[in-house]
């Protein structure tokens, strides 16, 4: 374009004008390259980082705002992440006739790790005397269980939230033990699990089965000092314990056939908690131990079968169930607005929990994750994702 002009007489030589034009093509040519860039990225990076400091998140390295940028998915657990994970008892049901046919729930009061609260119609049921099974639902919660509540100013938890709600649910049944209430003192006093040490007095814990996701369940090993003999005591999944369980407690504490009919009333009332949002517990015991019948501890032959967890289903194959447990975890007050403005935001949300599938569809409603009717196609499974084709 500018060759006609290389002989204009300011170059005074049009030598001098080509290289004046060369000198300006060069310019051009290093100017569309953005040597500034890298300077008004960081700068744009910078003030997202200060954006983001003020809603309390620190940002530790400034790309870290462009992948909040482009983010598309958030994958999300449950427990603690979208709910408070201040866990407590809101029902819980136990055979209630000698047949086992007959399926006894009650309402539990009380939203707190404080020990104070009432359980309906719980002194009908046990007509002024603890019944046996009762006793062995409240043993197996303490017992198989790491958690603690402590007294300060108010009682709080040390341990798993859910373990705790299992230690509160303990000593609200303590206060309807006709034999424990003249052992009873006001928790204010500083010594909360009262009921727990009382009715675990008279066991040794001996090994702990930790929980492991292949079994969804824990146990603990536990000498009853009464019979000299090793007892075993066991949490978990629901979906797991019913298809291990053949046998049932009773009423009057007898190990009775586990009826297929009563298997689909256990079944149905699990179902009916879940879509409740809540989550449940299937709490059981096994008096035959098997190979663990003599185990004392560490120094036990039998030590080495419990060095591989692969072993734990099988020793507890076959348990007793006593009882089912519903624990209410409420979802955070602000996670529903959040979820709304990822929405808006082109960020989709995905809800990850070990729970069973109805007491994730639950939350998932309540927080908008889905809407109601949803289920069937926006809920899974792992199982059923792990055999989606590709």
């Amino acid at each position: 374009m500018n060759i006609p002009n290389f002989g204009d007489e300011v170059f005074g030589h049009w030598i001098k004008g080509a290289m004046y034009y060369f000198k300006v093509a060069v310019a051009l040519a290093v100017a569309a390259i953005p040597e500034g860039l890298p300077a008004v990225i960081t700068t744009c990076l910078a003030l997202g980082t200060r954006r983001m400091a003020k809603k309390r998140a620190i940002i530790r390295k400034l790309p870290s705002v462009e992948t909040l940028g482009c983010t598309t998915i958030i994958c999300s657990d449950k427990t603690g992440t979208l709910t408070t994970n201040e866990m407590s008892v809101e029902y819980f049901f136990v055979i209630g006739d000698k047949s086992g046919n007959v399926l006894t729930p009650f309402n539990v009061t009380g939203r707190s790790y404080n020990p104070e609260g009432t359980i309906e119609n719980f002194e009908a049921f046990n007509e002024n005397k603890i019944a046996k099974n009762i006793k062995a639902f409240a043993t197996s919660m303490v017992l198989n269980n790491e958690s603690k509540l402590i007294f300060e100013k108010r009682v709080i938890r040390s341990g798993l939230p859910t373990e705790a709600a299992l230690k509160v649910l303990a000593e609200k049944i303590g206060k309807y033990d006709p034999e424990f209430k003249d052992k009873y003192v006001s928790y204010d006093k500083g010594v909360v699990e009262q009921y727990g040490a009382f009715i675990s007095s008279n066991l040794q814990k001996r090994a702990t089965l930790e929980f492991t996701r292949d079994r969804k369940s824990m146990s603990v090993l536990a000498l009853d000092k009464s019979t000299n003999k090793n007892v075993l005591f066991i949490k978990g999944a629901p979906d797991y314990l019913l298809k291990a369980s053949s046998k049932v407690l009773n009423k009057d504490g007898e190990v009775i056939d586990f009826t297929p009919s009563s298997k689909t009333a256990f079944e149905n009332k699990i179902k009916e908690y879940a879509k409740k949002g809540l989550r449940t517990l299937a709490i059981c015991v096994k008096y035959d131990t098997g190979v663990l019948a003599n185990y004392v501890d560490a120094n036990s032959k039998e030590n080495e079968i419990l060095q591989d967890a692969a072993n734990y289903a099988k020793l507890e194959s076959d348990p007793i169930l006593i009882g089912v447990v519903a624990v209410r975890d409420p979802p955070r007050e602000q996670v529903k607005h959040s979820i709304e403005m990822c929405r808006q935001a082109g960020i989709s949300v995905i809800m990850i929990t070990g729970d069973i599938k109805e007491t994730a569809e639950s939350i998932a409603t309540e927080i908008g994750i889905i809407e109601k009717g949803d289920e069937d196609t926006r809920s899974m499974t792992g199982f059923t994702f792990e055999h989606l084709s590709e």
